[in-house]
């Protein structure tokens, strides 16, 4: 930080001087950290908002640190990011037109499109991970449980019926020769899973960070497995921001800012994890110490209609969807 200099100065220069600087509304400032943006787009009064609906995770830290540089408000924008629990719940607040943006895994988002929804990919995110860095699958410490065929007909909490989670889930018991159909969804918000499960009102329950790392420390539980890569090859795509062909259409202007923005954000994030983990730590709740223990991949925008492949065949499978998904639609910009 560079130390400031004191000076006298008459009374009537500085009376002069704050008439000039309160005038100079395009003048450039520098906010410490490097970048540089013109003081009149970073009022917040000539900010555009973005409304985010997102689940809360890590990887939201991305946006954190994007607007800490100040590359959002660089564009003109700044970001109203509202927290939910369900993708289901997310995509259905996007269609409405309550957000502008949706971040969720991608199995609520090609559901609702395969449902008829026009939904439109805004950037990739996410893909699965090593395992035990997606979701883990908990059951009590005695529990007989000991593979994902032993979930047949198990009663399971998950944050909503057709959440990744869940589908996650069908996949791995599908993949270990057993039948996913038989399973038993009991929806709750993720911080009750935990408890649910060790009080044996649920056989299992799936859940994420915070919760996995918290649930890890409770002599009552045990982690089966991450789902993910139970039922799907690491790299698998995972999740993304959205938005409808309605709001792309009414507000192409600011979706072209925003991506671009993001552009910067992970230019400059994928260098600086630490900052993404401590920022995202915070989102979900997460102690400094807890997070570091979780792994963040770097983010590549780059997905192709290919890379959904064998997505869009578990969906179809498992009875998700009964339509063709138009990947090359929802991808198109």
């Amino acid at each position: 930080m560079h130390k400031k200099r004191l000076f006298h100065i008459p009374l009537a220069l500085l009376s002069a001087l704050l008439l000039v600087l309160t005038s100079a509304c395009s003048a450039s400032t520098d906010d410490g950290s490097g970048t540089r943006a013109n003081a009149g787009a970073s009022a917040s009064t000539q900010l555009q908002t973005v409304k985010i609906g997102a689940v809360p995770t890590l990887i939201l830290g991305f946006l954190q640190v994007g607007e800490q540089q100040g590359y959002f408000a660089k564009q003109g924008l700044k970001l109203d990011i509202t927290p939910a629990d369900s993708g289901p719940n997310i995509i259905s607040s996007l269609a409405a037109g309550q957000y502008d943006l949706a971040y969720t895994a991608y199995a609520p988002a090609l559901v609702a499109v395969a449902g008829g929804q026009d939904l439109r990919l805004v950037d990739h995110l996410d893909n699965v991970s090593a395992a035990g860095h997606n979701a883990g699958l908990l059951v009590k410490s005695d529990s007989p449980i000991t593979r994902w065929k032993d979930l047949e007909g198990k009663k399971i909490g998950a944050n909503a019926p057709r959440s990744q989670l869940v589908l996650w889930i069908q996949a791995a018991i599908k993949a270990d020769g057993g039948d996913p159909s038989t399973l038993q969804i009991v929806p709750l918000p993720l911080n009750q899973i935990a408890d649910n499960v060790a009080q044996g009102k649920l056989d299992a329950g799936s859940v994420t960070e915070p919760y996995l790392t918290q649930a890890h420390s409770s002599p009552a539980l045990r982690d089966l497995g991450d789902p993910a890569t139970a039922g799907f090859s690491q790299g698998t795509p995972s999740g993304g921001v959205f938005t409808s062909e309605k709001t792309l259409q009414a507000k192409s202007d600011v979706i072209t800012k925003y991506r671009a923005a993001f552009a910067q954000t992970i230019d400059y994030a994928n260098g600086h994890v630490d900052e993404v983990r401590a920022q995202g730590a915070k989102l979900v709740g997460l102690s400094d110490a807890a997070a570091k223990t979780i792994t963040i991949d770097p983010i590549s925008t780059d997905v192709k209609a290919q890379d959904f492949g064998p997505f869009v065949k578990a969906l179809t499978e498992l009875g998700w969807t009964k339509t063709d998904v138009d990947i090359e639609r929802f991808l198109s910009r």
